[in-house]
């Protein structure tokens, strides 16, 4: 039986576990044997057995009172009594700890008085090839091998038919941007390819920027938000020492604030920096991506090395400051501030630029305050690429005076920005696909607040009202702007910071107005304007930001509590719900020091309204002799609703560590793609780079890859 039929039926007798099971012997001679049903374990017992169910067919000892034996989902429990999760494996007992297999903890639910699913756990799987022993049965690869020896596709014919589509994790040589399998094993959209559970707060007093794991709440690193190890200089003035090295002292006087997560999952930071210079500071999000720059064969970066979730920026084992290797860059950008209109108050990142199959992080914009302009910077490099306006300033340029507070980029790649807080009259635009740059402005309905910008699944703008309680909406496409008023459901508060999730939401955060206390997220239907429940965040105050994870729960950053609290979403309903992992509906994290961050925090807005596509990629070997091959053809099977569509990009070449430098040949977008015929013909080679490049400009629907297959022709002797 295949591993994945065998968890199939463990699925099927858990699920019938608690069912009263027949109570004939106690052993399998006194049962008679399994004739016309499932009896994984040979213990006569299993689903449609004679001798009757099986509460655990992965025990012979177990069959009709798997409680009795030990704690499993839905046995009952004492949640006075039992607090600590456990460990559990719902596989066979003798497994964790073989090859991938591993255990997961089991909680009790307080509400049912019974244990929880497990938690963690790893179970046997069908053997691919990872270099790993996926089926747990102490063998690597097994049947699985290419007929070159090793886990390149393509030596026996390339393709993926009924199989599930391999990804990153199950083949290193094979990468998914952006992309997933889903149930089926078929390829989609899917930004949890990239491992971007975690929201990135700027910590205004202590000048550095916090990485908290939105599943555990830990906080998993703390870094400066600037380096003067790695400068890429745009002022032509000097980047002095503002720091003296240590968080919370001078660190604090570049008072970072917004942060934008990019297309991998880097952050990049802005430095406010009052009465000195501005910046903007890359942070990498793997390790991976990370450069021994001491040459020491290690990463020095930061991590929580004593276990307690959080980082101490006294213990040097924890945080490194400038020396800490995950700090890509700073960006020196912009004018001089003044102490009293601070430089760099928007930060986005557009869709990029990059060629399909090329690293494409998307490039960053940031607004300079008082300057009234926005510089492009390379989302890889840091080069500046162009200043909007490209002299002088908005005032300048559009005859009204626009002094960016934040940014959002929507699906068209127009950036949004409002002019000031707290009543801005004008919302200026730029179209972010262009060098340079077209700039324009719309009016607002309305000058009673603005504070926080967000841009929904259909390219709606929306504005926190701070002072005032209410949120703004403008639709480019009606040039409609839509007042939604919170005072009858939230009287004497104001709306801060805005995010979207992707139930067709817009969430903001509250205050008390004036006297700055409490804190509370709003959640409002982004196509009707209409607010549809609030939920207070106990004990916190002054929430200034409000996202939404790559998990659906909701995120408030408390500036005066200097925290970070999540409201916990379930996913089958939509509704704020009992955490599984804390049974709590609202967790609070302790951060760094007066979290100030208001943006795009986690990368959900990119992922989903600013750039919703992704790539599978993956290197074929053509001649299994090593000989050049003639690329023939390219075969696919796709779904693509409406507003969704496919595109498939190669290179060849015969040296397969610059296979991704070689010229690029597409799109084809209708299958059978002859690679002979334009845009081709692709020349002969040893290899072919395959790119299945998926788009969805609807942000709601995704294309699915059912199937690829490449056909290529090889000029062999014959075998002697």
């Amino acid at each position: 039986m295949r591993t994945t039929d065998a968890l199939a039926a463990l699925a099927l007798v858990i699920a019938s576990a608690f069912v009263p099971a027949c109570s004939c012997g106690s052993t399998p001679g006194d049962a008679p044997a399994c004739v016309g049903g499932t009896d994984l374990d040979g213990d006569h017992y299993g689903p449609n057995c004679p001798a009757g169910a099986d509460c655990n067919d992965n025990d012979p000892a177990l069959h009709d009172d798997c409680c009795a034996a030990g704690i499993y989902q839905g046995c009952p429990c004492d949640p006075a009594i039992d607090t600590a999760p456990v460990p559990c494996f719902d596989g066979p007992p003798a497994l964790p700890g073989t090859g991938a297999c591993v255990k997961g903890t089991r909680t009790c639910n307080a509400t049912t008085a019974t244990w929880n699913l497990c938690v963690g756990q790893v179970l046997p799987n069908d053997e691919v090839c990872n270099a790993a022993d996926d089926d747990c049965d102490n063998a690597t690869d097994e049947g699985v091998m290419s007929a070159c020896g090793n886990c390149l596709p393509g030596c026996d014919g390339a393709g993926v038919d009924t199989d599930p589509f391999p990804c990153t994790a199950m083949n290193p040589s094979i990468e998914c941007d952006g992309v997933g399998v889903d149930p089926m094993g078929d390829i989609v959209l899917d930004s949890s390819t990239i491992e971007n559970h975690f929201l990135w707060i700027a910590n205004d007093h202590d000048g550095t920027v916090t990485k908290l794991d939105t599943r555990t709440g830990a906080e998993v690193g703390r870094y400066p938000s600037v380096t003067h190890a790695r400068v890429v200089n745009h002022t032509g003035r000097n980047f002095p020492l503002y720091s003296d090295g240590t968080a919370g002292n001078g660190y604090a006087v570049n008072r970072p604030s917004r942060t934008a997560v990019d297309f991998y999952g880097d952050v990049w930071v802005a430095n406010r920096a009052p009465g000195f210079q501005p910046s903007i500071t890359k942070i990498w999000n793997a390790v991976a991506d990370c450069v021994d720059a001491n040459g020491n064969g290690v990463i020095d970066t930061s991590r929580d090395v004593d276990g307690n979730n959080r980082i101490d920026p006294a213990n040097p084992a924890e945080f490194f400051g400038e020396a800490d290797e995950c700090v890509a860059m700073t960006v020196v950008v912009g004018d001089q501030g003044d102490s009293n209109f601070w430089q760099a108050r928007a930060l986005a990142i557009d869709a990029g630029n990059a060629m399909p199959g090329q690293r494409n992080p998307g490039n960053v914009w940031v607004g300079m305050f008082s300057e009234q302009a926005f510089y492009q910077i390379d989302g890889v490099t840091g080069a500046l690429l162009q200043r909007v306006p490209q002299t002088g300033s908005f005032a300048s340029a559009l005859g009204v005076n626009i002094n960016p507070y934040g940014a959002a980029i929507d699906g068209m790649g127009r950036l949004w920005a409002p002019s000031g807080c707290c009543g801005a009259v004008y919302l200026a635009r730029i179209d972010t696909g262009a060098n340079p740059a077209p700039l324009s402005y719309v009016m607002q309905q309305s000058a009673g607040g603005s504070y926080g910008i967000a841009v929904d699944l259909q390219n709606r703008v929306w504005l926190g009202g701070y002072p005032t309680n209410e949120t703004f909406r403008y639709d480019p496409a009606t040039n409609v702007w839509t007042s939604v008023a919170l005072a009858g459901l939230t009287p004497g508060w104001a709306v801060r910071g805005i995010g979207i999730d992707t139930r067709g939401n817009v969430w903001g955060a509250l205050h008390t107005n004036p006297s700055f206390t409490g804190s509370r997220l709003v959640r409002i239907n982004a196509d009707t304007a209409t607010a549809t429940g609030v939920w207070d965040l106990p004990g916190q105050n002054v929430p200034v930001g409000a996202g939404v994870d790559f998990d659906g729960d909701v995120w408030a950053v408390n500036q005066s509590s200097s925290t970070a609290s999540r409201l916990h979403i379930d996913q089958a309903t939509g509704e704020p719900a009992a955490h599984p992992m804390t049974g709590n509906t609202v967790d609070t994290f302790p951060v760094g020091q007066n979290p100030y961050t208001y943006s795009d925090f986690t990368g959900l807005g990119l992922r989903t309204v600013t750039r919703s596509q992704g790539e599978y990629i993956v290197p074929i070997q053509g001649c299994a002799s090593g000989r050049a091959a003639k690329w023939v053809t390219v075969t696919w099977t796709q779904t693509t609703p409406p507003g969704t569509r496919v595109e498939v990009y190669v290179r060849s070449g015969d040296d397969l560590l610059t296979l991704d430098q070689q010229p690029l040949y597409g799109p084809w977008t209708m299958s059978p793609a002859d690679l002979q015929q334009p845009p081709g013909p692709v020349p002969d080679g040893k290899y072919l780079l395959l790119i299945l490049r998926l788009i969805s400009d609807d942000r709601e629907s995704t294309p699915i890859v059912h199937s690829y297959n490449v056909q290529w022709s090889c000029d062999d002797p014959p075998p002697m």
